[in-house]
């Protein structure tokens, strides 16, 4: 069962509101966001689907860069290789695209891989998790995401995830000075006493500042703190990992397997964060939690605001490796309407699907109609 066809669709998705991170605001109420999704289909006529989440102030890669690499360089690298086999689907992925100290390309690199292990799992007939090694847990908890511009905006915020269901909380920090960033953890508690914390700073502070936080983070009951220093700073981490009181995650620093093992054997890790476009697709994805939990890791699983197409795909893994809560919270900030049932029912609980593949079923007719015509083939 052999890939014979690739097709790439964008579409435009309104963010419901405002998203921040440490570079900036990556989203604005009522502004589009990319989705770009991927349609592979086999020989046999057995079709598959990914998405790529353009983020560029997270990433490099843009909506522009994602459709001419998925069209011009992956897609005609990829034609004839049977989707089941995923090493020689990243080795030519990898051929075309060289990996450098990235992946090279993963987000568009993930919706291929995606795509692929979706049509394995729908020309079988089985769950992606099945195909994976199996399924330790059915049921997640999604963290609501705490990005405002003030800090005096918590209250609100939590408690827009409370009416909504969440009990668990993502803190955005890292964009309002280490004062107001706590200021903004603090308050967060007090709106959500008994809720899980979680606080990520995207590489927004250096090392003494980072060591401050997570003290006074863990007055504040925080389950792990994100990815607070920038790069490849095994010396930073390894500091901050045996200083702290709150175990230190790695998202961004982990960009493929030999990351983590460097961080493994500096001891400057204590929870591996699992991000599917990150890493290129579940392949890899799937390799990174097994490493880390051999060395005895937590895991933690995050996004990029996906929309149920890439939540189905967090999902699957997630269920192999026990994870949860999920900072997968794109249902928070973006619509899925190309999906003829959601995943995502409003309310911070979400289940496993148990449908062949991925487990969701997307409406061509409503990817082919709503693509945006600049970036039509």
């Amino acid at each position: 069962m052999k890939i014979a066809r690739i097709e790439v669709f964008t579409l435009g998705l309104a963010f419901k509101s405002v998203f921040v991170l440490a570079g900036g605001v990556a989203g604005a109420p009522g502004s589009l966001s990319h989705r770009v999704l991927v349609k592979l289909t086999t020989d046999s006529g057995v079709c598959g689907w990914g998405e790529a989440t353009p983020t560029p102030r997270w990433t490099y890669e843009t909506t522009e860069t994602i459709v001419s690499t998925l069209r011009h360089y992956l897609a005609p690298a990829v034609i004839g290789i049977e989707v089941w086999n995923l090493d020689a689907l990243h080795r030519a992925m990898g051929r075309a695209i060289n990996p450098g100290l990235s992946p090279g390309s993963p987000l568009a690199k993930s919706a291929i891989d995606v795509a692929a292990h979706d049509a394995w799992g729908r020309a079988l007939g089985k769950p992606l998790h099945q195909l994976l090694g199996g399924c330790r847990r059915t049921r997640f908890d999604l963290t609501w995401m705490v990005s405002v511009a003030d800090p005096g905006g918590a209250g609100d915020a939590v408690a827009q995830g409370l009416d909504a269901g969440y009990t668990a909380f993502d803190v955005k920090v890292g964009m309002h000075g280490p004062a107001a960033d706590l200021e903004l953890v603090r308050r967060t508690r007090a709106a959500a006493p008994d809720g899980a914390l979680l606080v990520d700073a995207n590489r927004g502070y250096r090392i003494d500042a980072a060591m401050r936080q997570a003290r006074a983070f863990a007055d504040c009951g925080v389950s792990h703190f994100e990815q607070p220093l920038d790069g490849l700073n095994l010396s930073g981490y390894r500091r901050l990992v045996a200083a702290s009181p709150v175990p230190i995650g790695l998202d961004e620093s982990l960009r493929a397997l030999p990351d983590l093992l460097e961080y493994i054997r500096a001891d400057a890790i204590g929870v591996a964060v699992a991000k599917v476009q990150r890493n290129a697709g579940l392949y890899q994805s799937r390799r990174l939690c097994e490493m880390a939990q051999s060395a005895g890791l937590e895991l933690s699983m995050s996004g990029l605001t996906e929309t149920d197409l890439g939540l189905a795909a967090g999902l699957q893994l997630a269920s192999v490796f026990d994870i949860n809560p999920l900072a997968l919270n794109g249902p928070q900030y973006i619509d899925s309407p190309f999906l003829q049932h959601r995943i995502w029912q409003g309310t911070g609980t979400v289940h496993l699907p148990t449908g062949p593949g991925l487990g969701v079923d997307v409406d061509e007719d409503h990817v082919r109609r709503h693509a945006l015509e600049a970036y039509r083939e």
